[in-house]
């Protein structure tokens, strides 16, 4: 229930976006003291944090820098940080290590292994490592030997968590403790005056406002950020899809990937598949029936699922930065010239693992 009050008192941090990055924010403003509001346009967990794919996948631990040991500093950390979290609020995320194989379709693929288990020695600690097997050490129903010709590269690094889960966990421990407004749109920001637009004409006030709503954020940010990015766009948005099969397992099975396709087997037996990158859409969250290459190629991969009945469709819309310098790399901090303006807009495709890093 949204009273007058909400717009009458001046909170310590507001946040725009419910989803991972808003509510990993919303959770360590509150362990700080702070109070909080937090806004979000749909419900939480209606954007991108909420489909079911939920695959954490380091890297190549080849050409290292800064993006790469980021993301590790993330994956590393990740499951001390679901376990309090799990601690804190009774909620299982679904998180587990699982590893991940990815067929070598050809002989240059092959030809990279040395490097890449050269790097994840050097670069991954405490026991990761990436080895090359032979597609005997699978069952062929999980890797299809004709698709990996050239054995299969496998890392003991890749983990799952359930993004629905996930997101439960986190709002179980964040919504008791905060203010947290569904249903409302944010359609502007005055940094200078601490204060957000909505709608509806309402304004919510606040020492320190956190952005953190996907793509949705690059219109509210643009007119802050531009100068960044020589005035052009700081991002678009990419929509992707996913489905969920019933395949019986006992979940110990590892992630699949190649070209593109991802196959995440998660417990309950349930994997997720996916997933698309289409960067012209009209509709969000409209499943397209005539882009499902992406499972054809899986089903191929993994023959397993050809028989495994569908019982659930996603879509939604990722956020994909292109601010100069940052390619498709996360933007996490404060605003230029705006000390008061924080800006969570995710990395393309890892952002579920690096929420927890965002103090």
């Amino acid at each position: 229930m949204i009273h007058k009050a909400h717009f009458n008192k001046i909170y310590d941090t507001a946040i725009i976006g419910g989803g991972v990055l808003g509510l990993w924010a919303a959770r360590h403003a509150i362990k700080r003291g702070e109070s909080v509001v937090l806004i979000e346009k749909r419900h939480i967990g209606a954007g991108a944090s909420g489909g079911f794919l939920g695959a954490l996948m380091p890297h190549m631990p080849d050409g290292w820098d800064a993006k790469k040991q980021f993301q590790y500093g993330g994956l590393s950390t990740l499951s001390e940080a679901i376990a309090e979290l799990q601690s804190d609020t009774g909620h299982d995320c679904g998180y587990r290590m699982c590893g991940r194989i990815m067929p070598l379709a050809h002989e240059k693929m092959l030809q990279h292994m040395p490097v890449r288990i050269k790097g994840s020695s050097e670069f991954w600690a405490d026991g990761y490592e990436m080895s090359l097997l032979n597609t005997t050490d699978f069952a062929s129903d999980w890797i299809n030997p004709d698709v990996a010709k050239f054995g299969i590269q496998y890392d003991t690094f890749s983990a799952r968590v359930n993004p629905r889960a996930y997101l439960s966990a986190l709002e179980a421990y964040v919504r008791p403790r905060c203010e947290v407004l569904e249903g409302l749109e944010c359609v502007g920001i005055l940094p200078k005056l601490g204060q957000i637009a909505l709608l509806d004409g309402e304004k919510i006030s606040a020492g320190k406002i956190i952005v953190a709503n996907g793509y949705e954020a690059y219109p509210l940010l643009q007119p802050f950020m531009g100068a960044m990015n020589k005035d052009k766009p700081i991002g678009c948005g990419v929509k992707g899809q996913a489905v969920l099969v019933e395949y019986a397992h006992n979940d110990d099975l590892p992630i699949v990937y190649h070209d593109g396709s991802y196959v995440v087997p998660h417990a309950n037996n349930r994997v997720a598949i996916g997933s698309t990158s289409v960067g012209e859409w009209q509709d969000a969250t409209a499943f397209d029936e005539d882009n499902m290459g992406f499972y054809e190629r899986a089903t191929e991969l993994v023959p397993a699922l050809k028989d495994a009945p569908i019982i659930d469709k996603w879509a939604s819309v990722r956020p994909r930065n292109t601010l100069e310098g940052k390619g498709t790399d996360p933007y996490f901090g404060a605003v230029e010239n705006y000390e008061n303006l924080v800006a969570l807009i995710g990395g393309f495709k890892i952002t579920l693992g690096v929420g927890h890093l965002i103090k």
